[in-house]
Protein backbone atom coordinates (compact mmCIF):
# COMPACT_ATOMS: atom_id res chain seq x y z
CA UNK A 1 0.00 0.00 0.00
CA UNK A 2 2.77 2.38 0.86
CA UNK A 3 3.75 1.49 -3.13
CA UNK A 4 0.92 3.20 -4.15
CA UNK A 5 0.99 6.02 -2.05
CA UNK A 6 4.46 6.67 -2.72
CA UNK A 7 3.53 6.42 -6.31
CA UNK A 8 1.11 9.27 -6.05
CA UNK A 9 3.60 11.43 -3.90
CA UNK A 10 5.92 11.95 -7.04
CA UNK A 11 8.67 13.17 -4.74
CA UNK A 12 11.29 12.55 -6.94
CA UNK A 13 12.42 10.99 -10.31
CA UNK A 14 12.18 7.55 -9.52
CA UNK A 15 8.51 7.91 -7.93
CA UNK A 16 7.58 9.12 -11.92
CA UNK A 17 9.19 6.74 -13.62
CA UNK A 18 7.47 4.16 -11.74
CA UNK A 19 4.27 5.82 -12.35
CA UNK A 20 5.22 5.70 -15.72
CA UNK A 21 5.94 1.95 -15.81
CA UNK A 22 2.99 1.06 -14.08
CA UNK A 23 1.00 2.84 -16.62
CA UNK A 24 2.26 1.57 -19.22
CA UNK A 25 1.81 -1.89 -17.96
CA UNK A 26 -1.69 -1.49 -17.27
CA UNK A 27 -2.31 -0.14 -20.70
CA UNK A 28 -0.29 -3.25 -22.45
CA UNK A 29 -2.31 -5.35 -20.05
CA UNK A 30 -5.74 -3.69 -20.92
CA UNK A 31 -4.48 -3.83 -25.33
CA UNK A 32 -3.80 -7.97 -24.48
CA UNK A 33 -7.42 -8.07 -22.92
CA UNK A 34 -9.19 -6.26 -25.64
CA UNK A 35 -7.30 -8.12 -28.62
CA UNK A 36 -8.08 -11.53 -27.12
CA UNK A 37 -11.88 -10.69 -26.56
CA UNK A 38 -12.15 -9.20 -30.34
CA UNK A 39 -10.36 -12.60 -31.28
CA UNK A 40 -13.38 -14.24 -29.48
CA UNK A 41 -15.71 -12.00 -30.82
CA UNK A 42 -14.30 -12.76 -34.64
CA UNK A 43 -14.58 -16.74 -33.94
CA UNK A 44 -18.06 -16.00 -32.67
CA UNK A 45 -18.84 -14.09 -35.82
CA UNK A 46 -17.36 -16.64 -38.42
CA UNK A 47 -19.13 -19.26 -36.78
CA UNK A 48 -22.63 -17.80 -37.20
CA UNK A 49 -21.24 -16.21 -40.79
CA UNK A 50 -20.38 -19.99 -41.86
CA UNK A 51 -23.90 -21.04 -40.60
CA UNK A 52 -26.03 -18.32 -42.77
CA UNK A 53 -23.55 -19.24 -45.83
CA UNK A 54 -24.71 -23.13 -45.04
CA UNK A 55 -28.42 -22.13 -44.82
CA UNK A 56 -28.33 -20.03 -47.67
CA UNK A 57 -26.64 -22.83 -49.58
CA UNK A 58 -29.32 -24.92 -48.46
CA UNK A 59 -31.99 -22.52 -49.31
CA UNK A 60 -30.89 -22.01 -52.85
CA UNK A 61 -31.07 -25.91 -53.56
CA UNK A 62 -34.61 -25.82 -52.21
CA UNK A 63 -35.22 -23.06 -54.35
CA UNK A 64 -33.75 -25.34 -57.53
CA UNK A 65 -35.49 -28.22 -56.77
CA UNK A 66 -38.39 -26.12 -56.76
CA UNK A 67 -38.00 -24.56 -60.43
CA UNK A 68 -37.16 -28.20 -61.35
CA UNK A 69 -40.53 -29.65 -59.77
CA UNK A 70 -42.53 -26.45 -61.12
CA UNK A 71 -40.68 -26.95 -65.09
CA UNK A 72 -42.17 -30.64 -64.66
CA UNK A 73 -45.54 -29.27 -63.77
CA UNK A 74 -45.88 -26.85 -66.65
CA UNK A 75 -44.63 -29.66 -68.83
CA UNK A 76 -47.77 -31.65 -67.29
CA UNK A 77 -50.55 -28.94 -67.61
CA UNK A 78 -49.09 -28.09 -71.55
CA UNK A 79 -49.55 -31.49 -72.11
CA UNK A 80 -53.15 -31.46 -70.51
CA UNK A 81 -53.97 -27.66 -72.76
CA UNK A 82 -52.84 -29.59 -75.93
CA UNK A 83 -54.89 -32.51 -75.03
CA UNK A 84 -58.01 -30.59 -74.50
CA UNK A 85 -57.25 -28.35 -77.25
CA UNK A 86 -57.43 -31.18 -79.47
CA UNK A 87 -60.81 -32.96 -77.42
CA UNK A 88 -62.54 -29.33 -77.84
CA UNK A 89 -61.36 -29.25 -81.84
CA UNK A 90 -62.53 -33.24 -81.89
CA UNK A 91 -65.81 -32.28 -80.15
CA UNK A 92 -67.09 -29.03 -82.74
CA UNK A 93 -65.69 -31.21 -85.31
CA UNK A 94 -68.53 -33.99 -84.78
CA UNK A 95 -70.90 -31.55 -83.59
CA UNK A 96 -70.68 -29.53 -87.40
CA UNK A 97 -70.55 -32.97 -88.89
CA UNK A 98 -73.83 -34.21 -87.16
CA UNK A 99 -75.31 -30.86 -87.98
CA UNK A 100 -74.43 -31.42 -91.51
CA UNK A 101 -75.32 -34.51 -91.98
CA UNK A 102 -78.50 -33.06 -90.67
CA UNK A 103 -78.55 -30.64 -92.99
CA UNK A 104 -77.36 -32.90 -95.51
CA UNK A 105 -80.51 -35.58 -95.07
CA UNK A 106 -82.94 -32.61 -94.75
CA UNK A 107 -81.84 -31.58 -97.83
CA UNK A 108 -82.34 -35.03 -99.50
CA UNK A 109 -86.00 -35.03 -98.38
CA UNK A 110 -86.55 -31.62 -99.77
CA UNK A 111 -85.31 -32.93 -103.03
CA UNK A 112 -87.52 -35.59 -103.14
CA UNK A 113 -90.01 -33.33 -102.21
CA UNK A 114 -89.41 -31.49 -105.47
CA UNK A 115 -88.28 -27.90 -103.93
CA UNK A 116 -85.57 -26.06 -106.11
CA UNK A 117 -82.00 -25.40 -105.21
CA UNK A 118 -82.27 -22.03 -103.58
CA UNK A 119 -85.22 -22.53 -101.48
CA UNK A 120 -83.51 -25.94 -100.28
CA UNK A 121 -80.83 -23.80 -99.69
CA UNK A 122 -82.12 -20.86 -97.85
CA UNK A 123 -83.67 -24.14 -95.59
CA UNK A 124 -80.96 -25.81 -95.17
CA UNK A 125 -78.55 -23.27 -94.75
CA UNK A 126 -75.66 -25.32 -97.03
CA UNK A 127 -74.35 -23.64 -100.13
CA UNK A 128 -75.83 -24.31 -103.46
CA UNK A 129 -73.01 -25.66 -104.95
CA UNK A 130 -73.63 -28.50 -102.29
CA UNK A 131 -77.02 -28.43 -102.65
CA UNK A 132 -77.41 -29.04 -106.72
CA UNK A 133 -75.70 -32.94 -106.90
CA UNK A 134 -78.00 -33.47 -104.12
CA UNK A 135 -81.06 -32.19 -106.37
CA UNK A 136 -79.47 -34.09 -109.24
CA UNK A 137 -79.24 -37.90 -107.50
CA UNK A 138 -82.30 -37.71 -104.95
CA UNK A 139 -84.34 -35.26 -106.69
Amino acid sequence: MDFLINLFELKDAKNFFNLIVFILVVNIILIFISYYYDKLSKERHDKRFKAYESSLKDLVEEFRSFEVMLVEQKKTLDEYKYNFQRIEQEISRLADSHSSEQNVTLAINLAKKGLDAESISKQTGLPIEEVNPIIKYHG
